[in-house]
């Protein structure tokens, strides 16, 4: 035991201090856990296995970890996949057998952030979640079925934890104040409330500040130091706000903008996969026909970013980021393949011809033909859906396209 272990605990954050303990302490996730959610059945049941837990900061999932482990009586390990490393996951492995050999008892493992671990720290995971050796909890603020590969996903459950509303949000300001006597005016009280957007932990932060500034402010000047203070908080909406400017960045030709929206989300520490994927959609969506080796500058960005992890990914991904801001810009495939599905979900809808059915019955094989080509039918009723830009790699493309098909029946 640490005799100095109470100094610690003194210290921490109001709102870890008064993390729920119990099942019945979670406000919010009615759905998940309330009273007939499905996830509480299976805690209480102590038939939870492997799982991911999804959703945005704030909403519970890191305070659900030790708690399901209470509940269903197993030891409790704890990783954050931003600093845990291999040796780490080995560590846990070690003392999750023996906790199985000396005590006949489950371990379970929360690792936090989980999407940060890249592919191989990921695989690392697959074969102890399969035979047993501890039970996975990831909690993540990504979607996992963009940020964890397939196998993993295919070994796990997955429960999409929302923002809080804002009732739990006040049960929980309510339980905090019952706990450590403090005392709100409704009036600051409902500000919390708003300002905490979903997110219990920003909540908890205010009400820590009330607590700090209370003696020596007025009410009024403790709103406006709320007020500069949510400036400062660095929200989902900010990630989103400074992805949307990279994007538009790229798209409008600043290599100089671009680079310094990616360099803000790296240092705040946004997922480098995520955004070698939005570069990825980047480079076919503005890029396109225009250049289309743009594609595969972007390809092989996200295909390093899942081999390798920062700093050094930064390099690549900027390299990526200024290719495609430098590029000439064409938005022609996005817009034929849109047109095509709106068409579609229209009930604008075709038969496939005869000729290209797969029994070949009647079709003309192409290569057995001048310059590879031949006039055939390959809709019943021909329709245009890819339209040329003007630019010098879409002019060559619609004078072959003019040149094959020109005073000639599809």
């Amino acid at each position: 035991m640490n005799l100095f272990e109470s100094n610690y605990e003194a210290v921490k954050p109001l709102s870890f201090q008064l993390r729920p303990q119990s099942l019945d302490e979670i406000f919010g996730q009615e759905n998940l856990l309330g009273k007939h959610g499905v996830l509480r059945k299976l805690i209480e049941k102590g038939t939870l296995t492997n799982s991911i837990f999804f959703g945005p900061p704030g909403c519970g999932k890191s305070s659900l970890g030790e708690i399901i482990s209470r509940t269903m009586d197993c030891a409790f390990e704890s990783l954050n996949a931003t600093t845990a490393s291999l040796q780490d996951i080995k560590e846990v492995v070690g003392k999750a057998k023996r906790n199985i050999e000396y005590y006949q008892k489950k371990t379970i493992l929360f690792l936090d952030e989980i999407h940060r671990f890249n592919k191989l720290q990921q695989d690392a995971l697959l074969s102890y979640c399969e035979d047993g050796t501890f039970i996975l909890i990831g909690a993540t603020t990504e979607n996992p079925y963009y940020s964890l590969n397939n196998a993993l996903l295919s070994r796990v459950m997955v429960f999409e934890f929302k923002a809080l509303e804002k009732q739990a949000i006040q049960q929980i300001l309510t339980r905090a104040q019952q706990k450590t006597g403090i005392s709100l005016s409704p009036f600051l009280e409902d500000v919390m409330v708003e300002m905490a957007q979903g997110d219990s932990r920003v909540a908890l932060n205010y009400l820590e500040l009330y607590q700090n500034v209370k003696d020596s402010l007025s009410e009024e000047e403790i709103y406006q130091v709320f007020m500069e203070r949510k400036h400062s908080f660095h929200k989902t909406q900010d990630k989103y706000d400074m992805i949307s400017a990279m994007i538009k960045s790229m798209r409008g030709s600043d290599p100089d903008a671009a680079v310094y929206w990616l360099g803000c989300l790296l240092e705040g520490g946004e997922d480098p996969r995520y955004m070698a994927r939005r570069i990825m959609i980047q480079a076919c969506e503005d890029v396109g026909m225009a250049n289309p080796e743009a594609m595969l500058v972007a390809g092989a960005a996200m295909q390093a970013s899942e081999r390798i992890g920062m700093p050094e990914i930064r390099i690549i991904l900027a390299q990526a980021v200024i290719y495609l801001a430098i590029s000439t810009k064409s938005n022609s495939a996005y817009l034929a393949i849109d047109q095509a599905m709106g068409e579609i979900k229209n009930g604008n809808r075709q038969e496939v011809p005869k000729n290209i059915c797969h029994d070949n019955v009647g079709y003309l094989y192409p290569h057995d033909y001048p310059n590879h080509f031949v006039t055939q039918k390959y809709m019943e009723e021909k329709r245009k859906y890819y339209f040329p830009q003007e630019n010098k790699y879409e002019k060559l493309i619609e004078e072959k396209l003019r040149k094959l098909w020109e005073n000639k029946e599809g």
